[in-house]
């Protein structure tokens, strides 16, 4: 049975964490872990926390997702990438990934982005500009058809300019 106080510091020191903002199972266990609690301490905590509803996978992959895609505008390959590195399981992304971009097609908030950065390549030949908005929305995770579409659409908006 892990020692009561331990168990309350790792406790208290997880709610500190999770009052920043909402955070994955694995972002809070890395973080006691880094706090240098062992792994039974960890555990009972995470269940703990997940029992009350502190930490909630589902919830946080939604949130984080949300926040992703309707402020920073990204794409799914990129969407998907981050929720995974936070240790997110692959079939609540999945759900994540069809729930949001079912409400914010895909192929819209490309279009959005690269009519933002369009500004700023202005007075660029069109061979270039057209590489460089390509670049810009792989980096935003947007897969290559949507590019190509996006490219096209743009291009003629703003005749190659």
């Amino acid at each position: 049975m892990p020692d009561q106080e331990v168990l309350k510091t790792a406790k208290s020191q997880a709610f500190k964490h999770l009052s920043y903002r909402d955070r994955s199972k694995k972002e809070v266990a890395q973080y006691l872990e880094k706090k240098g609690h062992a792994p039974s301490i960890i555990q009972a905590t995470l269940q703990n926390l997940e029992k009350l509803n502190y930490i909630n996978d589902h919830r946080f992959a939604m949130e984080w997702g949300r926040w992703r895609v309707e402020v920073k505008k990204f794409g799914k390959i990129r969407l998907r990438h981050e929720l995974s590195a936070k240790g997110v399981s692959s079939h609540i992304i999945e759900t994540t990934l069809d729930t949001l971009y079912d409400s914010h097609p895909e192929q819209d908030l490309a279009l959005a982005c690269a009519n933002k950065k369009l500004a700023s390549l202005h007075g660029l030949e069109p061979e270039k500009k057209t590489r460089r908005l390509a670049q810009y929305l792989q980096r935003r995770g947007f897969s290559t058809d949507i590019i190509y579409e996006t490219l096209k659409v743009s291009t003629l908006d703003h005749g190659g300019k």
